[in-house]
């Protein structure tokens, strides 16, 4: 027998081990580590998901919560777990794209160290919000007003967030508008400030100024999404007036590298049937993130890839450095 054929005959002996394996699998309770504290919107959309997995999965899939160290537990813990099925990470985008490019060392390798299996959101946008005495209503009138009063438009923006940092950062640069980056580190002392005119705008998630919004004592006038997001079909994008502009948060499930492929493809389907459900579809619009489908484990692979890329770029153009 030849070496080629002696190759093929192992590789077909350990497919048909590795369906063998799948069709068995899960042997016990299915662990996903959630990098977050409970109550999190990350938190509430992994037991949504684990929920309606165990219906159907003929095991339960229990939440593990790892929160603190930025989500880095919770990531070098999956990385470092046994690859037989039976531990994932539900990762947001940070520990998977960001990190690699904001933090000089990691105790895991966003690239080698996990297989992925699927998407869960792929929109989560931010949003320029202002006071609404501030005269402007659209991103062409807050790029003309900052020119025309150099160095009199400040903005807050949560220090903590590497989404909400280059999404600001990169309206500010490719606009010219000069505003004053004014860091912080909650969301809600951001609204408040912005509310009392302390500051004239801000840039973050949706969901923390969604109430003042409506109120009419906050005004909402780009997301950073590449299209409009669902149910504010209204609330154009900042890439309309500045094409190729996106910053977008996203979440996936995946697992450590060297889990049996049948076992992320059979995972997969049973995520995906989760995903396209109405239930967490309204669920993510309130946390103001989007929701298309699961993917397949080898789209979700080649999305954090393509992800991986975008950031490397958008820190290059912003010379933002690591920490």
């Amino acid at each position: 027998m030849t070496g080629i054929l002696r190759a093929l005959l192992f590789a077909a002996i350990l497919g048909i081990a590795g369906e063998a394996h799948a069709q068995s699998w899960p042997t016990r309770p299915v662990k996903l580590i959630v990098p977050t504290g409970a109550g999190h919107a990350v938190d509430i959309m992994a037991r949504m998901l684990a929920t309606g997995v165990s219906q159907t999965l003929g095991q339960t899939v229990v939440v593990e919560n790892m929160p603190g160290a930025s989500g880095f537990l919770g990531a070098q813990t999956t990385a470092r777990a046994e690859p037989d099925g039976h531990t994932f990470l539900f990762a947001p985008a940070s520990l998977l794209s960001t990190n690699m490019y904001l933090f000089k060392s990691l105790p895991y390798d966003p690239t080698k160290d996990f297989a992925a299996v699927a998407l869960v959101c792929d929109k989560g946008p931010m949003v320029v919000t202002v006071n609404p005495d501030l005269p402007v209503k659209t991103v062409p009138e807050l790029i003309a007003y900052g020119k025309a009063n150099p160095g009199k438009l400040s903005y807050a923006v949560d220090a903590t967030s590497g989404f909400g940092v280059a999404t600001g950062r990169l309206l500010n640069k490719r606009g010219q508008i000069g505003m004053v980056e004014i860091p912080y580190r909650s969301s809600p002392q951001m609204a408040q400030d912005t509310m009392a005119g302390n500051v004239q705008l801000m840039v973050g998630s949706m969901p923390p100024v969604a109430g003042a919004v409506k109120a009419g004592k906050l005004r909402w006038i780009a997301v950073s999404s590449e299209q409009r997001f669902p149910g504010h079909d209204d609330l154009p994008t900042i890439a309309e007036t500045m094409p190729g502009f996106r910053v977008d948060g996203w979440f996936v499930v995946v697992g450590p590298a060297g889990t049996p492929a049948p076992i992320l493809q059979k995972f997969n389907r049973e995520i995906d049937a989760v995903v396209k459900s109405q239930e967490l579809r309204t669920r993510a619009l309130a946390f103001g993130l989007g929701v298309s489908d699961a993917g397949t484990p080898e789209s979700t692979q080649a999305f954090i890839r393509g992800e991986q890329e975008r950031w490397r770029n958008l820190v290059t153009e912003l010379g933002m450095e690591a920490q």
